[in-house]
């Protein structure tokens, strides 16, 4: 089981691609122009993704304007 899972609560996203350029192995626009995190799973409206390490999602997490990317460490919420 991964260490880390990183989700993007979809409706909430505005489109400012803060996340693209922060962490574009992780991330990319989709062709609805909302943000995109690679690899990842719909769960409802939203989209998750477990991963080994975090690398750049917490700073992706941390620079959006909209707080609808979170970082969770063994489940707990640490952005």
């Amino acid at each position: 089981m991964a260490k880390f899972k990183v989700g993007i609560e979809r409706p909430l996203c505005i489109s400012c691609e803060s996340c693209v350029n922060i962490c574009p192995e992780f991330w990319e626009m989709a062709d609805d122009g909302f943000s995109y995190l690679k690899g990842s799973k719909k769960s409802g409206e939203n989209e998750e993704r477990e991963i080994d390490d975090v690398e750049c999602n917490i700073d992706a997490a941390e620079s959006c304007p909209a707080l609808c990317i979170h970082v969770y460490e063994n489940g707990k919420k640490i952005v």
